[in-house]
């Protein structure tokens, strides 16, 4: 007996449960029903008169016959009105000619300034041509100056050799008689450049036959005749033009 009370019957618990969940969704379920089901009572409205309503009865209007319906047409479609061809040809043409404007612009301004560049490359050709002148000049004025200093002191040099070589000469001549001072005999001595006599030659006679050959044979009894030591000045004593006189 003490194992049939001590015995529980198992998910005696869970079946309370299930069962006490189960009453309380009926309950809750009839308690929305009804408060659904009931409605509010209905409001009613009394309206005061002074005076009893004319129980004559207002006649009916007479029915109207059904007005026409009219087909509804379809609406017209209009083309939209284009504008013409020169006009966007216009508008064209005057958004194409800014740039058009902005190029000549362009090339002009480019012109301009090659040209300047032109003036300026012109403007200093023509100084470097005058400073090139100017300088040009100024060698050649140096130079002739040189030359003309050289030309007076050779000038000088060969002055003082042609004595030198005449005072030779009148050394080996013998007199002649009855020659006057004008007398004067011009002969073309070769000479080399140590002062050797290669040859004498009569260019200008004096007038005066025994004085002409007392002057060729005192040139060539004068050998070797008094050179420069410059070279420049043997040059010029190659072929010698001397003047005798008496």
């Amino acid at each position: 007996m003490s194992a049939t009370l001590n015995y529980q019957e198992p998910y005696r618990f869970s079946a309370a449960a299930l069962a006490l969940a189960v009453h309380f969704v009926f309950f809750v379920l009839l308690y929305f029903g009804v408060h659904l089901q009931s409605h509010p009572p209905e409001e009613f409205r009394v309206e005061m008169w002074d005076s009893l309503p004319n129980n004559e009865l207002t006649p009916e209007p007479e029915p109207q016959p059904p007005a026409k319906i009219e087909p509804i047409s379809p609406p017209k479609v209009v083309a939209p009105v284009l504008p013409p061809a020169k006009a966007d040809i216009e508008v064209r043409d005057k958004k194409s000619k800014k740039p058009v404007v902005k190029e000549k612009q362009s090339k002009k301004d480019k012109a301009k300034a090659e040209a300047r560049q032109e003036a300026e490359r012109k403007e200093l050709e023509a100084y470097s041509e005058r400073i090139r002148k100017s300088e040009q000049e100024r060698v050649q004025a140096e130079q002739a100056r040189v030359r003309a200093e050289v030309n007076v002191a050779t000038k000088v040099q060969v002055e003082r050799y042609q004595d030198l070589i005449r005072s030779k000469i009148r050394r080996k001549m013998k007199m002649v008689a009855d020659v006057p001072d004008s007398a004067e005999a011009i002969f073309k001595i070769t000479l080399l450049p140590d002062g050797t006599v290669m040859d004498v030659e009569l260019k200008k006679s004096s007038g005066f036959p025994a004085y002409d050959n007392a002057a060729e044979r005192a040139i060539r009894l004068a050998d070797p005749l008094p050179m420069p030591t410059e070279v420049s000045l043997q040059m010029m004593f190659r072929e010698l033009k001397l003047s005798i006189r008496p």
